[in-house]
């Protein structure tokens, strides 16, 4: 693993998280909080000294890696980043050291588990942590097209793309190329949808929030409580029409521009059951509340966790299952994915059927392709480590003080990358009265949620292992 391999790309990001944190600098003029703008300064500092001193130092070596070392710069950005975008919520004197951290990892790994309501901070404040989650969403977006699909070439349950064509030996020759492409899908479609909420009368600053929070699928809004209270019912769909957005495998809009027949992904058809599942569920758990039920539905699948109605959440204990599941691979949302779930329960469709003939030969296959023994085993082995990983969380989580359910909750919330669900579980349950020991065990499973279990683990064995 060559060393420029690594620093490059990661004081790149440092440089780049250091001019939008300019940016949102700029911004707090505007919004009246000028004397808050030298807090982004300091990240803009941190950020782009030593990451233009690595970049200028590291600008003859050359530059190859394949998709394990595109691992380890993953589990490196998500850990280095947060730690820079921490920065001004220290220094503005509203949150202490762990706090701001828990806030920040929470921010770029788009869990949206909160500490202060958005009523109680400065508006500058709020739009950092929209910012985070949108620059987090499109990490996660980048990091899951241009290396998770290198790593799992001959899994079908990755969908494969025009978008861009990978080698798992170098991936980081096409990095720019990928960056490139999904950004411009990724603004695109945010674009689109805060002009779109502008349209019905909301102001700039709650459509930008709201726009970065739907489909970062981070669930950030200027605002707390439930949506309804604060908005209409046309600013309401067009917030779960972004979480919507934000679920789908961004590589389907690209391709969707030369083909429509990538609308029929099975991704889509996956969501749409599990959206209708859980709304039954609420729908008869809190019978006359129709739009209630669907709304907070798509909320959970997409792991947004937006909040519709002031009531705790109902059939608690499906919306944690759905919500573990999340969305399509490739998408903003966090979970095990709806792919690997109809993957294995594919194969268990074939099992049943060989048990009630064991002499009928039925060939295993996903997305048109061939399923191997190989990807199964990937999956399970995936599945097995999220639950594993749910396990440990919980207890270490008990250790702190917390009871069993809300251990439980908690860091199936911080594992599935959807931290309003905790406090949707029930009325006065807030990530505030959590101890800082809670806070520190959830931080790492936030980053494992968002990283993925399995390929946070392989990046560890690569970075401190590997001969």
């Amino acid at each position: 693993m060559a060393l420029a391999a690594l620093l490059r790309p990661l004081a790149a990001l440092w440089v780049a998280l250091g001019l939008v944190a300019a940016l949102v600098g700029l911004a707090a003029f505007g919004l009246g909080e000028r004397h808050l703008a030298p807090l982004f300064g300091a990240t803009l500092a941190l950020g782009l000294v030593p990451g233009c001193l690595i970049l200028a130092a590291t600008r003859s070596m050359p530059v190859g890696a394949s998709a394990l070392d595109a691992l380890v710069l993953g589990l490196l950005a998500w850990i280095t980043i947060p730690l820079l975008a921490a920065v001004p919520f220290y220094l503005s004197g509203y949150f202490d050291t762990i706090d701001s951290l828990f806030e920040a990892y929470s921010s770029v790994t788009t869990t949206g588990a909160i500490l202060l309501p958005p009523e109680d901070l400065p508006r500058s404040l709020v739009l950092w942590r929209a910012v985070l989650s949108w620059l987090g969403g499109f990490a996660t977006v980048l990091l899951a097209i241009a290396v998770f699909a290198a790593l799992d070439r001959d899994i079908p349950a990755i969908r494969r793309s025009t978008l861009l064509t990978i080698q798992p030996d170098d991936v980081f020759s096409h990095l720019r190329l990928a960056t490139t492409r999904i950004f411009l899908v990724y603004a695109v479609l945010t674009s689109i949808i805060w002009l779109a909420l502008i349209l019905p009368g909301n102001t700039p600053f709650a459509a930008i929030t709201l726009a970065f929070g739907s489909i970062s699928t981070g669930g950030y809004a200027p605002f707390s409580g439930g949506l309804e209270q604060h908005l209409n019912p046309v600013s309401v769909g067009l917030v779960m029409l972004g979480c919507l957005v934000g679920a789908v495998n961004f590589s389907l809009y690209w391709d969707a521009l030369r083909d429509r027949k990538a609308w029929l992904d099975i991704d889509l058809a996956g969501i749409a059951i599990l959206v209708t599942v859980l709304a039954v569920f609420f729908i008869i758990a809190s019978p006359g509340d129709l739009v209630q039920g669907i709304a907070r539905s798509v909320f959970v699948v997409t792991t947004s966790g937006y909040a519709y109605g002031t009531a705790a959440m109902p059939v608690l204990v499906a919306a944690i299952f759905i919500a573990m599941i999340g969305g399509a691979a490739g998408s903003t949302t966090g979970g095990i994915k709806i792919s690997r779930i109809m993957l294995l329960w594919r194969r268990m469709d074939v099992e049943l059927a060989t048990l009630a003939d064991p002499s009928i030969v039925r060939p295993m296959s996903f997305r048109a392709r061939p399923a191997p023994d190989r990807a199964l085993i990937a999956i399970w082995s995936y599945v097995l480590a999220f639950l594993f990983a749910l396990g440990i969380g919980t207890i270490l989580l008990t250790l702190t003080g917390l009871n069993f359910e809300h251990g439980f909750i908690a860091m199936a919330a911080a594992l599935a990358n959807v931290g309003p669900l905790y406090q949707e579980a029930a009325i006065g349950w807030d990530w505030d009265r959590m101890s800082d020991g809670a806070k520190l065990v959830l931080i790492p499973a936030m980053i494992l949620g968002r990283l993925e279990v399995l390929a946070a683990l392989a990046a560890v064995w690569a970075l401190f292992i590997r001969k």
